[in-house]
């Protein structure tokens, strides 16, 4: 008996012995989806731009479940293509600030309206659609700042109010305080407190680079007490534009000041668009994400969107930050069954592949089993050959039936392994233990024969 055992032990020893062994590679069959690929004669290396079906099938946000396959269904190295430097730059100058005042007009026509500051400095406008117009700040950007660079946004400060408040201001913009042009119409003011947050708008996205800025109030009733007493002109150097995807949620509304928006599979968004459906609407917003389904809700941002005329809404930059879903509450602010539009915004990637064998190639993805395999883009390409970028490209072909969606909740070997690994383990010692319970048995009907 004792020899049984022993046997049993050594034989769920080996077997969990071998379950830790190597695993098969990868084969096509492997993945839910692909497609074949087509290249022009016979280099070593290509380049592929993920078509879109990738992003939103895909099982892992870092898309790991990607592949490259040859005609012989053999597993081929890779590498993600690098992005471009996507550092913004941003440069700053203090504007002077001049409070304007409604005043009778110098050349007494009534087709103009004058403004005057404290300090005697007068501005002249053709009335036209301003006669209400009461009161302004004149903003001047300084000579030395005007010749280093451009500037596409103005910053706004002023003294803050007990009350919450909301107002629209359009902006003219000049060289010379007499010849003005718009430059903004009726773009949204805001200063908004619940609790210990504030939500803040008082930056104006302008275009043209000039020397003075009119910020007219367009209500002469609203926020009387407004007084602005800080500026700053920004300018931004963009980095090279990146292709994005646009990635569409499904929509769900909770309340008439709540809804949930949810993507198929968690998203490494660089940034989301929020629009209101309503034209002309403004829409101050508390933003939450998750990250799975599985996930609480976290505290994004606070912003506000508008739908203007004119107005090209800017997205919420996001860096890469995995979001499954996005929970929209409106700050004092209703929309009932117009629910905001939201877009989800992912940086398109291209891959870079070995290839060896022969045609047809295949691109495959999904595979919740698949495991992180492409190489760095130092390591694909020998020394002699830098520049990863300036490979020929493949082209995306027709679509391949492979595993089929049974791949998308596929378990993981290393997974497989544990839990076989365990379930022979508690094998090995109940056995261990039956047989220790056999021989006591037996030792103890041996005691009481020879007693």
């Amino acid at each position: 008996m004792r020899r049984i055992v022993l046997s049993v032990i050594l034989l769920g020893g080996i077997a969990l012995t071998g379950t830790g062994m190597g695993y098969a590679a990868d084969k096509p069959e492997d993945f839910a989806y692909g497609t074949s690929l087509t290249t022009d004669g016979s280099e070593p290396y290509y380049q592929i731009a993920l078509p879109d079906a990738v992003y939103a099938q895909s099982v892992w946000p870092d898309l790991r479940d990607v592949r490259v396959f040859n005609g012989q269904g053999q597993n081929l190295p890779f590498a993600w293509v690098p992005p471009p430097a996507r550092a913004v730059v941003e440069k700053n100058s203090l504007l002077r600030v001049y409070r304007m005042s409604r005043t009778a007009s110098a050349s007494g026509s009534p087709g103009e309206v004058s403004l005057r500051s404290a300090s005697g400095l007068e501005v002249t406008l053709r009335s036209d659609d301003r006669q209400t117009t009461q009161r302004g700040w004149l903003l001047e950007l300084s000579d030395k700042m005007r010749n280093q660079h451009g500037v596409d946004q103005l910053r706004l400060e002023w003294e803050r109010l007990p009350e919450n408040w909301q107002t629209s201001v359009d902006v003219l913009a000049s060289n010379d305080l007499k010849t003005w042009y718009s430059v903004a119409d009726a773009v949204p003011l805001m200063d908004l407190s619940s609790g210990s947050d504030r939500l803040l708008l008082n930056s104006l996205d302008i275009d043209g680079a000039k020397k003075y800025w009119l910020v007219l109030a367009r209500d002469p009733h609203a926020v009387p007490k407004l007084n602005i007493v800080a500026a700053q002109a920004v300018s931004h150097d963009l980095p090279t534009a990146r292709e994005m995807l646009a990635l569409s949620p499904r929509a769900q509304a909770i309340s008439p000041a709540e809804a949930h928006y949810f993507w198929q599979q968690p998203q490494p968004l660089n940034a989301v668009r929020i629009v209101p459906s309503v034209k002309n609407s403004v829409l101050p917003l508390e933003i939450e994400y998750r990250s799975s389904t599985s996930d609480r809700w976290h505290p994004l941002a606070k912003q506000v969107a508008y739908a203007v005329n004119g107005y090209d809404p800017v997205p919420l930059a996001l860096d890469g930050k995995v979001i499954q879903g996005i929970r929209l509450k409106g700050i004092n602010q209703q929309w009932g069954q117009d629910l905001p539009e939201v877009t989800g915004l992912r940086e398109k990637r291209t891959l870079a592949f070995n290839a060896q064998g022969n045609p047809p190639f295949l691109l495959a993805w999904g595979n919740k089993a698949a495991g992180p395999q492409a190489l760095s883009a130092t390591a694909l390409l020998p020394p002699d050959m830098p520049d990863i970028s300036g490979l020929p490209s493949a082209y995306v072909g027709e679509a391949v039936a492979l595993g089929g969606e049974a791949r998308l909740t596929a378990t993981d070997p290393a997974q497989r392994a544990s839990l076989l690994n365990k379930i022979l383990l508690w094998g090995v010692l109940l056995l261990g233990v039956a047989g220790l319970v056999i021989l006591m048995l037996r030792v103890w009907r041996e005691f009481k024969r020879q007693g």
